[in-house]
């Protein structure tokens, strides 16, 4: 309702302004009886005009443009537009010949010949009665004029339609993937971990107790929090946390964790599960029963950015026991970044031969 108020005030300014613009620049006679009556005709006539050219902008912008030249019936647009053109064009002979009594040089007696010139003319001096050309050069500019604008202002509105049309269809399709892509995440996470829990219970680990409990904050965490778009990144970095203690549970002294987090989280926001796949990952292909396996992670936070790295070593026997068989991981969270960030952020992996490095950076 405020949008169609203000667009309603914008067109009766422009429309003021437009049709003020013939009495701040119309020349005044000197003679006051030629005043009197030039006056009354020219504002009689004026109405008159102006009326039209009011009537044929909006036909034109909410009429004929949608139903004929949208419809692609082009020649019967033209043949219209073509029509009301000679029409308004010889406006000013077909209303002098309606109402001759109004116009100021019919039958004013004025002290002057009637062959005296108004513009410029020579007073006392006959001379041949001034013939108006059938086509008026100043109606035709006019009447142009209008046509350009509201056919612009048309297609300019059409256009920012389609635009935003094509906006809001990219957005909805940008939150159904990334929906589809957390849906994804959360099976893929949950089907890993109980792997993991279900280890500990075949080696009756004193630690399976345990290891439920932080999977029961984990889920809670996945569906309650990682349903938004954004959430607290001390929350995310708690995540984070419990799922290495999880992993932790299972693994033996050859495993070393390294887990550091540096400035500030409180009063910012991540998009959720989004180091969960590089920390999976490390765990994944880092560990080792036979060979020391160091995993260091690192999150610092500063000039509202997130520094995430991870370095994990990599050993040939787990990468060909283990194979990521749902496809999900970190092309998933590639694919999350640009839609979500797009150009906001900077990752690079170095896959070595025995090394693999995540550096992560993301606004906060």
């Amino acid at each position: 309702m405020k949008k169609l108020t203000v667009q309603i005030v914008i067109h009766i300014a422009a429309w003021l302004c437009f049709l003020l613009l013939p009495f701040l620049f119309y020349p005044r006679p000197r003679d006051m009886d030629l005043a009197f009556f030039q006056e009354h005709y020219f504002t009689t006539f004026f109405i008159v005009n102006n009326g039209f050219l009011i009537a044929f902008y909006y036909l034109n912008t909410y009429v004929f443009i949608p139903r004929l030249l949208d419809e692609k019936r082009f020649l019967f647009y033209a043949a219209l537009l073509l029509s009301l053109l000679i029409f308004y064009c010889t406006l000013p002979r077909i209303y002098h010949a309606l109402f001759p009594g109004a116009s100021p040089f019919s039958g004013i007696q004025t002290g002057r010949p009637s062959g005296t010139g108004f513009n410029g003319g020579q007073p006392g001096r006959q001379g041949p009665p001034r013939v108006r050309p059938v086509v008026s050069a100043a109606n035709l500019a006019v009447f142009l004029m209008v046509f350009v604008f509201s056919t612009g202002i048309r297609v300019i509105n059409q256009w920012l339609r389609s635009e935003q049309r094509n906006k809001e269809i990219a957005n909805e399709k940008l939150k159904a993937e990334l929906s589809f892509l957390k849906a994804q995440i959360n099976p893929h996470f949950l089907f890993n971990t109980l792997n993991n829990i279900y280890a500990l219970a075949t080696a009756q680990s004193e630690h399976t107790a345990a290891a439920v409990m932080k999977l029961s904050s984990i889920m809670r965490y996945v569906l309650t929090e990682a349903r938004n778009d954004l959430v607290p990144l001390e929350k995310e970095i708690q995540f984070t946390s419990h799922y290495i203690e999880l992993q932790k549970m299972r693994l033996t002294d050859k495993t070393i964790i390294e887990f550091s987090v540096r400035g500030e989280p409180l009063g910012h926001q991540i998009a959720p599960l989004l180091l969960l796949p590089f920390v999976e990952n490390a765990f994944k292909y880092g560990i080792s029963t036979r060979e020391r396996s160091p995993i260091n992670i690192l999150l610092e936070i500063k000039n509202n950015s997130l520094y995430f790295s991870i370095c994990n070593q990599k050993h040939i026997n787990t990468m060909l026991r283990v194979s990521d068989n749902t496809g999900i991981g970190i092309n998933n969270t590639k694919r999350r970044l640009d839609l979500f960030y797009e150009d906001r952020y900077s990752l690079d992996i170095q896959d070595k031969s025995n090394e693999f490095i995540v550096h992560l950076k993301v606004p906060v």
